[in-house]
């Protein structure tokens, strides 16, 4: 039945829910706010995935794993060279510990991110023209010496370039690379990405790279160091091989494998044997191991003190090394170099092991009786590397390290990285002491406190909705085949993902502690509380006059960075808002409407009269 031209009589024009005539959406929440029923609310707060954290560049993984996924290539490049301006090489060569942290772990297996970089490092090289240079501040005036040009060196003239500062680099070798070009082949890292990386850098203004200069020799003294620059980073790196002191280790063929790498990264001639011993249990060996294979054609065995176990090698390496026919002697030590005409003919090796002192300290122990003789022609020392600091002075170092406080300062304006501070480590990690002393340096010329950066929150796998991700395969890395690798000096062992598997690996990506753009809070909302102008980080918000603290959307967040938070700690004036609703909210009120709602009514009731009047009637249509 219609109810159209019917007339209320004066005694029932009651107001309809409090007002007449009925409110806007606007004054409807403020008669009757339903945020007000909340115990908690849902809040956003980005938490920082472990990928990020463990990257010892503090690399923002998620976030260029985000833009891959997109197809937004020059936006992940450009994310990433925020903190790694050699995406290509560290996509090469990096041990990855930021997958060893991934989350997705747990799931089925890791995201590929190492390989996921360099596709990306890839194609930040393959642009016409440099995308940072538009980033970069003036110069300032100020410029720091860097002595070395190792991955430590050159990402400190990088971010220092990024505050305004300039920087000299002083390289002992006649190219610039350091150990990236002097100790890591070129099956793993090309010479000509190595250049193009490098090339890049200089095309900053403000950095230079003087090459033949050596430190403490008359060209670069201490002195000069602290008076003629604002600042000084040392990135010496360890450039000289520890030698073995058993009988016969001055015969020829002998040789430390650290520099039979730096000839060849040098492209030299080099020459070595048919059947190779490489002493010791890192990746060095490794290497060594590796291209005399490839350089001789013959056989390397690989002889260490420690366990297979306990190996130093990244485990890929070591299962591509296996690949290439390289033999492994484990918790074995050699004792005395056999040598014929002053030339190396075999060694006399035995079991051994490791052993820990009282006092913490590792020493090798020997098993007596278990001597054997082995033949080789050629033994490549790879136990360990030292730095000649001779021209320092003499409490600045200590047992071929330069020891440093906490900030890595060793003396007023000098500060030092890599692996003459801390010992043989990564490329990763002399990248991140880069970065981090040209933030140092910075705060230093600037009179600003050196402070240890504040502990992140990290997000674990157990606070994600894990059931939403779909259980996906790591998409493996290509690589040579082993029979290819082992006939060449040049090509490349591991190779790149395509558009596609890039794409399809950085979509595997969990997103961990920091919002995806899922909407899965946009869907799930009942109360149409959740707010966004679009599908990304960033954009989307909370009315709180209207959530009611069900916690639906922080129940159905799949990457954890909606969480709940008690009502009552949002006691600040601007942080919450706190009204009146439609009828006074204390104790004993008894329906009493509040002074709010009668101030409304009362203008409700007199607007609707002077319209009444206005049209001159004297009831209302429905």
């Amino acid at each position: 039945m219609s109810v159209r031209g019917t007339h209320v009589p004066e005694h029932l024009r009651l107001p309809i829910a409090g007002v007449t005539p009925p409110p806007t959406e606007k004054d409807g929440q403020r008669l009757f706010p339903t945020g007000n029923f909340r115990f908690y609310r849902p809040v956003y707060r980005d938490k920082m995935p472990p990928c990020n954290n463990a990257c010892p560049t503090g690399e923002q993984i998620q976030k260029y794993l985000d833009f891959v996924k997109h197809d937004r290539f020059l936006d992940g490049y450009l994310t990433i060279v925020e903190d790694n301006f050699m995406p290509s090489i560290t996509g090469r060569v990096c041990y990855h510990p930021c997958e060893t942290a991934c989350n997705r772990a747990e799931h089925d297996e890791p995201i590929g991110i190492r390989s996921v970089e360099r596709f990306l490092g890839d194609f930040g090289l393959q642009l016409a023209e440099n995308p940072i240079i538009a980033t970069l501040p003036p110069l300032n005036g100020k410029t720091v010496a860097i002595v070395g040009s190792g991955p430590g060196g050159l990402a400190c003239a990088y971010h220092l370039r990024r505050r305004g500062y300039a920087s000299v680099i002083f390289e002992a070798m006649s190219k610039p690379g350091g150990m990236l070009r002097g100790g890591i082949p070129h099956w793993h890292l090309p010479e000509d990405v190595l250049d193009a990386e490098i090339a890049k850098l200089l095309s900053l203004d403000g950095i230079e790279i003087r090459c033949g200069v050596r430190a403490g020799t008359a060209d670069l003294s201490w002195d000069d160091l602290r008076n003629n620059y604002d600042a000084a980073f040392l990135a010496l790196g360890q450039d000289v091989g520890r030698r073995l002191d058993v009988p016969g280790s001055d015969a020829r063929g002998v040789t430390g494998a650290l520099e039979f790498l730096r000839e060849t990264g040098l492209g030299r001639p080099v020459r070595t044997g048919q059947k190779v011993l490489v002493i010791g249990g890192g990746n060095t060996a490794s290497d060594a191991a590796r291209s005399a294979i490839r350089i001789g054609g013959g056989t390397a065995t690989i002889v260490s003190l420690e366990a297979e176990h306990e190996l130093a090698i990244v485990p890929e390496d070591l299962e591509q090394a296996r690949d290439e026919g390289v033999l492994l002697r484990p918790n074995t030590a050699c004792t005395a170099i056999l040598s014929e005409d002053g030339h190396v003919t075999g060694a006399v090796l035995c079991q051994a092991r490791l052993a820990t002192d009282e006092d913490g300290t590792v020493r090798p122990e020997i098993v007596e009786g278990t001597e054997q003789q082995v033949e080789c022609d050629a033994i490549l020392i790879a136990i360990g590397q030292v730095q000649q600091l001779d021209w320092l002075p003499g409490h600045l170092s200590d047992r071929g390290l330069i020891t440093a406080d906490e900030h890595g300062r060793i003396d007023g304006n000098i500060f030092v990285g890599g692996d003459v501070m801390r010992g043989p480590s990564m490329v990763v990690d002399a990248l991140g002491d880069g970065k981090r002393a040209a933030r140092d340096i910075d705060r230093l010329l600037t009179a600003q406190a050196l402070e240890p950066e504040p502990a992140p929150e990290i997000m674990p796998y157990e606070r994600l909705n894990s059931a939403y991700f779909r259980h996906a395969p790591r998409i493996k890395v290509p690589l040579a085949h082993p029979a290819e690798r082992r006939r060449s000096q040049t090509a490349e062992v591991t190779l790149s993902y395509s558009r596609a598997q890039a794409v399809a690996e950085s979509d595997r990506c969990m997103s961990c502690g920091v919002c995806n753009g899922c909407d899965n809070c946009y869907i799930v909302c009942p109360d149409v509380s959740v707010l966004r102008d679009a599908r990304e980080n960033g954009h989307y918000s909370i009315r709180t006059t209207y959530c009611k603290g069900c916690l639906v959307c922080v129940q159905e967040c799949p990457t954890g960075c909606l969480e709940k938070v008690p009502e009552l700690d949002f006691d600040e004036p601007d942080a919450v808002t706190r009204m009146e609703t439609a009828f006074a909210p204390y104790d004993g009120a008894h329906a009493e409407q509040s002074a709010f709602t009668r101030q409304l009514i009362e203008e409700s009731i007199a607007e609707y009269d002077a319209e009444r009047k206005r049209n001159g009637n004297s009831g209302v249509t429905a």
